[in-house]
């Protein structure tokens, strides 16, 4: 926000300032402030609140906390701070580094709040000099303490009395103790390297090496390489340097990259990869010795594999130094990475079964739900039992083919089953929730049986049950096997019936009663090609629930039946197409009514099933209709 669009921000501080009718300092000031809080706010509070003990470790601090930041924000171009001296006063010199021009106000802002509220002081900050020096703004600033400090508050340094004049280590164990070390004497000539850097840089061996040809400090940014520069840097700031790359003055064109098992095979013999110091870095501290610079350093590795790219192990890294831990750490979570991507790969498959699954329970359920009332299945679904209940009232229909068995001596097996697997597919259309609220309970081979009024009741099973019965009627129609129609037997019967679940391999929901029987005797007894209806069905008709008007209603007369002493009156029940509506608007119109049958030879679309009882209907209308036309 505060580096992303600087003309933007210079704007809003223009506008700012003249609204509040402040100074733009004074805005910018307060802009510092607020940025401050806001560092707190995004979750750096607490390690805002440890970076230093004071006022001068806090900003002496901020360069390594930037430097951290920039490996988890690449693109980060972060400004650098340091202080230069300490005046006997107590105050200080602030230097600020910034490659953007006119930011040294916002740092007071921050200075100011970063005392008062992380170290309880009062601060003066003052602008001492401001220059450009290769393409970076330098601001050098006065901090002054307002109050002085009470002299019983100073600490004092008690290091100094257990220090030794005598030497007590000599450089061998020194080199050892610390091998990524380096010497420097004022030309920055190197005295002195470690054992493991030694060996992975073989140039630090030669004589007369400086420091400058061998390595490039990336952080803090200097103006020169010089040891005056890097003094002033010394206090509490990280260096990081990276090894130069003396292969960029080599006249090959192209590197071969090495391949893994070359590289750890190198590395087992002790000799470093030739390309790896280009990506080699060090992370350390600048200690002011007499003379000399020590520059204590530990190799900045992510993981495993770049510590064997670059010929080291972990014996190479001493056992005080962290990096051992950092190394081991980032392969643990380089594991635990691995693991949660098997895991993603796992869950992906899982996720692919779980779809799979439901697929194969939708599947499932719909074929429960076809053998099954969706009520009855959705309480075996759960578990629950369902017992069997009695129905008062409930109609049932039969149907059979007529001769069905001259019919299965005269054909094939496969004609048989081709014809039964078509008219019940039909017949099933007709059984759907949507269209009639009837349910299919079973077909045995031709006899097709339906019920209404169970499991749900219902007011109008007869009603329900009757119109399927016209259709079915209607679809029996228009089949024909070998050029001959087929012949169809309907019975109904209404009564009291009780219903329920049987088996539990392969569930049926049965119906069971005298009703059921009477109406298998009204099929078997009935006249072909009528719909035959007891007695008790035709009362059940003449209710207002259950009329229609287009049904037509004769008596047949009375029919001995099996297993009753007295005959019974039973009925046949036919289509009055003259009351259908469409029928009477086309006699009442005059349009002539005509059979919808096409002539031989003409292709005919598909029609679906609603479709095909109209046109059936119409049909019946032009051949019982043709004195009226």
């Amino acid at each position: 926000m505060l580096y992303d669009n600087m003309n933007s921000n210079y704007d809003s501080v223009e506008a700012t300032s003249e609204v509040l009718g402040l100074g733009t300092n004074a805005v910018w000031e307060m802009f510092g402030e607020m940025f401050f809080d806001f560092c707190e706010e995004s979750g750096y509070d607490r390690i805002l609140s440890v970076l230093g003990g004071t006022l001068r470790d806090f900003l002496q601090n901020l360069d390594a906390l930037h430097d951290h930041l920039a490996t988890i924000y690449p693109g980060m171009r972060p400004p650098s701070f340091r202080c230069s001296e300490k005046r006997p006063d107590g105050s200080m010199i602030l230097h600020y580094y910034s490659e953007r021009k006119g930011l040294e106000h916002v740092v007071i802002g921050m200075v100011k709040a970063i005392a008062q509220r992380l170290h309880s002081k009062e601060v003066t900050v003052e602008i001492v000099s401001t220059t450009w020096e290769f393409c970076r703004d330098h601001v050098q600033f006065l901090i002054r303490e307002r109050v002085a400090q009470n002299p019983a508050l100073v600490r004092y340094d008690h290091s100094v009395e257990l220090l030794s004049e005598t030497p007590l280590i000599s450089p061998a164990t020194f080199c050892k103790a610390f091998p990524f070390h380096v010497i420097m004497n004022r030309e920055l000539n190197i005295v002195q390297v470690g054992q493991s850097l030694s060996r992975v840089v073989p140039e630090l061996n030669q004589p007369n090496c400086s420091f400058k040809d061998v390595f490039q400090i990336v952080r803090p940014h200097l103006v020169d390489t010089t040891y005056e520069q890097i003094i002033n840097h010394a206090d509490n700031t990280t260096f990081v340097v990276r090894v130069r790359d003396k292969r960029s003055q080599s006249p090959r064109q192209s590197i071969d990259v090495p391949s893994f098992a070359f590289l750890r095979q190198q590395a087992r013999l002790g000799i470093p990869d030739a390309g790896c110091r280009t990506r080699m870095r060090l992370k350390g501290q600048m200690v002011e010795l007499p003379d000399r610079l020590l520059f204590l350093s530990s190799p900045n590795f992510a993981n495993i594999d770049e510590l064997l790219e670059r010929g080291l192990y972990l014996s190479d890294i001493p056992i005080h130094d962290a990096t051992r831990d950092l190394i081991l750490l980032s392969e643990q979570f380089r594991a635990e990475y691995e693991l949660t991507q098997k895991l993603e790969v796992l869950n992906d498959k899982m996720q692919q079964t779980y779809k799979e699954l439901e697929i194969e329970k939708q599947l499932t359920d719909k074929l429960v739900y076809s053998i099954l009332p969706p009520t009855v299945a959705n309480r075996l679904r759960l578990g629950e039992p369902v017992e069997a209940k009695k129905y008062s009232s409930a109609s049932i229909l039969f149907s059979g083919i007529y001769d069905f068995n001259s019919f299965c001596n005269s054909n094939t097996p496969i004609k048989v089953v081709n014809l039964l697997n078509e008219l019940y597919t039909k017949f099933d259309s007709l059984a759907e929730p949507q269209i009639y609220d009837v349910y299919k309970v079973e077909t045995v081979g031709d006899k097709y049986m339906l019920a209404s009024g169970l499991p749900e009741r219902s007011g109008r099973h007869a009603k329900n049950i009757a119109l399927v019965a016209l259709d079915m009627m209607d679809i029996v129609r228009e089949l024909q096997v070998d050029g001959q129609n087929i012949r169809l037997t309907i019975g109904i019967h209404s009564g009291e019936v009780v219903a329920g679940v049987v088996g539990q391999k392969l569930p049926r929901y049965a119906v069971f009663g005298s009703t059921v029987c009477l109406a298998s005797r009204m099929e078997s007894t009935g006249l072909t090609d009528c719909i035959n209806i007891s007695e008790t069905t035709f009362e059940c008709l003449q209710t207002e629930e259950n009329r229609d008007e287009q049904f037509e209603i004769k008596k047949r007369g009375l029919v001995p039946m099996k297993g009753r002493k007295e005959p019974m009156a039973c009925y046949i029940l036919s289509r009055n197409l003259r009351n259908l509506p469409k029928v009477q608007m086309m006699l009442e119109s005059g349009i002539p009514v005509q059979s919808s049958r096409p002539p031989s030879g003409t292709a005919t679309s598909p029609l679906s099933l609603s479709d095909q009882l109209t046109a059936n209907t119409l049909r019946q209308v032009a051949l019982n209709l043709q004195d009226y036309i």
